[in-house]
């Protein structure tokens, strides 16, 4: 299990487990068109609440980096060109 890392300064898990999976988007790990995992799935491999993982993907909707369309799962659209992703404040935290 990959365990969210524990922040000094308290940020909420779902920013931390949103940035760790913004990480992946812009590494390429969840390349332009893949499916992120499902909030479930995030769950068990992160342990942390359906809530939780929920929450982190809507930040990454927000922040630009995927879509969800209701019924299907949520879609990588952040297309790396050599600069940095979108910084985005969700909820006053930059993600």
């Amino acid at each position: 299990m990959n365990a969210v890392p524990m922040d000094a300064d308290y940020t909420p898990r779902y920013i931390r487990l949103a940035r760790l999976l913004r990480g992946r988007i812009e590494d390429g790990t969840y390349p332009l068109g893949s499916l992120l995992p499902s909030a479930t799935r995030l769950a068990e491999l992160h342990t942390v609440s359906k809530a939780t993982a929920r929450h982190a993907l809507e930040v990454l909707v927000k922040s630009g980096h995927a879509r969800h369309i209701e019924s299907k799962p949520h879609q990588v659209i952040w297309r790396q060109a050599g600069l940095k992703g979108p910084d985005s404040a969700v909820d006053g935290l930059t993600i």
